[in-house]
Order: structure tokens, then sequence, then C-alpha cells
């Protein structure tokens, strides 16, 4: 005998299933030849190794819309790479960068920190990649890969590189990151062949002196040396930039703008930082000439905004770079006027009887959450005022 209940989430259950299948009649098939033909195959090849995970996944336009960006910026990371190698008539740089492999400790031990933080970071990819594969987790494969390439590679060693490349003046620590470039890339596309394998082939054939098809190219070896210093040291050199861009930002700084800046550290990070105030002033946006490293405050300290990117290494932008003072007062002060009377209106909503009482829960729940955001607003403002009144009285 059957309890009732029991039948009840039999059929239930039989029912979600008959709505979770594809059919034509429901409108929930997807044509992959037409995903494709917008996508393109390997995004929407990636798109699917990125959602096993053993579990039913929504193939969603956005996951689409994204694989097919991120397979864009792969090809324009193809592009920027060819554009910066050198001529294939050069014969001797090209045996150079062909040579360069930084697969022994010696090797990655002679980068300079940008190099040696990169590659250090594909050693480590390789590594957790080939784990992957081998443990059939294809989707953390996936993201492993995208997030190296994209957060790593891309946004910050390519950038990264065009010291070398455009404003170093220095023949070998060019033909040092045209290497780096080259030997990263190449590996990538080995690493992201078997879920793109046509946009990678493709790039793969574009460098020169490939022989052979990348589908029968060796897997990147494992167990590869790692400079971990290198990380932690490039992770404190991001944690800075990122603290001088939050500023700008804050302040709206016009983004051709230059400014100056003191970077206070001790002598050991300062030793690392300077070699790479290049790398420093064209990813903050700082004029290399005003750039002051030093282990005691600036003079103009009170004057400027502080910024504390790790233990041991801060920085002070001089405020009088980024904004005019007076103006910026004036406009704090209005906005200052502004948000006051949202609050105190949002406030008197609040604590009217009829509407507390009366209104609908979520509503007062609305008005609550934008005066406690009005209220938080208020005072970073008056926070930001005081600041800027103290350096117009100093």
């Amino acid at each position: 005998m059957h309890e009732p209940r029991s039948e009840h989430l039999e059929a239930t259950n039989q029912q979600d299933l008959q709505g979770r299948k594809m059919s034509k009649s429901l409108g929930n098939v997807i044509d992959p030849l037409d995903t494709m033909n917008e996508y393109g195959t390997d995004a929407l090849r990636f798109t699917l190794c990125m959602g096993t995970a053993g579990q039913d996944i929504n193939l969603s336009t956005e996951r689409l819309t994204s694989n097919k960006a991120f397979t864009n910026k792969l090809w324009n990371a193809g592009k920027f790479l060819l554009q910066n190698l050198p001529e294939r008539s050069d014969a001797t740089a090209w045996d150079i960068l062909l040579a360069n492999k930084f697969d022994t400790e010696a090797a990655l031990q002679q980068l300079p920190l940008p190099e040696g933080w990169v590659v250090t970071g594909l050693h480590e990819l390789i590594d957790k990649v080939s784990i992957s594969y081998e443990k059939f987790y294809f989707g953390d494969a996936a993201r492993e890969i995208y997030d190296f390439f994209w957060s790593h590679f891309a946004d910050w060693y390519i950038e990264s590189s065009k010291t070398r490349l455009y404003h170093s003046g220095d023949g070998s620590a060019t033909i040092m990151a045209q290497s780096v470039l080259l030997y990263v890339f190449e590996n990538i596309l080995k690493l992201l062949h078997p879920f793109m394998p046509f946009v990678t082939e493709e790039l793969w054939q574009a460098l020169p002196y490939r022989k052979d098809a990348l589908i029968v190219a060796p897997w990147p070896s494992t167990d590869l040396p790692k400079n971990l210093l290198s990380i932690k040291r490039f992770q404190n050199l991001q944690s800075l930039i990122r603290g001088i861009r939050n500023v700008r930002a804050e302040y709206s700084v016009e983004p051709a703008k230059r400014i100056s800046a003191s970077v206070v550290a001790t002598a050991d990070v300062l030793e690392y930082i300077s070699k790479e105030k290049q790398v420093l002033a064209l990813l903050s946006k700082l004029d290399a000439q005003n750039i002051n490293l030093t282990e005691s405050l600036p003079g103009d300290a009170n004057q400027c905004v502080h910024i504390v990117a790790d233990e041991g290494l801060e920085a002070y932008l001089p405020l009088a770079d980024m904004v005019d003072v007076s103006a910026e007062v004036e406009r704090l002060s209005k906005r200052l006027s502004k948000l006051q009377t949202e609050y105190d209106t949002l406030l008197a909503r609040l604590s009217s009887p009829s509407f507390a009482e009366k209104a609908p829960e979520n509503i007062v729940r609305g008005v609550r959450e934008k005066a406690s955001e009005a209220e938080e607003k208020i005072s970073l403002t008056k926070n930001r005022l005081t600041f800027l009144q103290s350096t117009v009285s100093t």
C-alpha cells in the first residue's frame, strides 16, 4: 500500500523530469550550428567545458558572449606578439628567442621581476592544468587557463612588457621581453588547444619557425622551476598600482594626466621597486621623473593622499597634482548639502507612523536601505571634505 504523500512526490518528480527535457515544441532547444555561427565554435566548446562540474548547467548567452570575448582577447594577444617580434630576417635575435625556454632554475632567477612573476605563474598553471586534465576536471582546467591568461598575462604582463618593447632603449631588455612573451604565449596555446583547437592552431601556425602543427606539439613539461619570491614582490607592486589607480578614480583625475608620487618603503623593497619604476609609472599613470623612492615620510605628507599597499610599502600622492583643491571643496560642499537633504527626507518618511504601519514591508525595507546608503555617503563625503579643508589651511 502506497502512502498518498509518496505518490504525490513521485508524480511531481516525473513532471520535473519531463519539464527539463529539451524539446522543439517547448522552445528550449539551442541549435549548435546557429550558436557556432554567432559566437564561434571555440567559444561554444570552451563554454561547455567550463560548465562540466557534474551537474546540469544553463547554456546562457552571457557565458557564450564572455567566452567569445575571451577568444577575441586571445587573438588580439597573438596579434600584439606578432607585431612585436623581431623580423624573420634577424637570425641572431631569433636564435636567442628560440633558445630562451626558462625551464631551468638559473634561467628563471636571472629574469627581471615582471618576467619572473609571469613565468613562475605559467609553470604553476601547467602543473594545475595537467592535474585537472588527468582527473578529467575539465571545468577546473578551463577556468585556471582563463584566469591566468586574462588576469595575469593579458592585463598585467603584456602591459608591463611595453616598457621593455617601447621605452627601455635597451636591446637586451627588449629581447628578454620578446622571449618571455613568446614562451608564455606558446605554452598557453598548448594548454588551450584541447578546448579551442581552431583559434589556437591558427595562432600557432602564424608564429615564425613552427614546422609542426600544434595538435602534435609536445605537452608542456611539469614540475618546472618557480621563483616564489617574484610572486610576492610583484603582488606588492600590483597592490601599489591598484591603490594609485583607485585614488585617481576617486578624485576623477584625467586619464592622460601624469602625477607625481612618493613611495615609502624599507630598503629591500625600494631596491626592487626602483628597478621597475618604468612599469610603475606606465601602469599607474605617474610621472616617471617625479617618483620619489624614500625610506622616510615626504615633507608634504599632510597634503597628500596616503596609500598603504602592503606592510612596509606605502605611497603619498600630492593632492594638488590631482585636483583643484578649492574647486573640489566647493563641489563636495554642494554634494554634502544635497545628500543631507535626501537623508533627512528619508528619515522623515520612516518616522511617519502612517508610512511605517501601512506601507508594504518591502517598501519600508527599501527606504531603510536607501537611508543607510545615504548616511554612509554623508560620512565619506564629510571625511574627504575635512581632509581637503585641512590641506587648504596648511
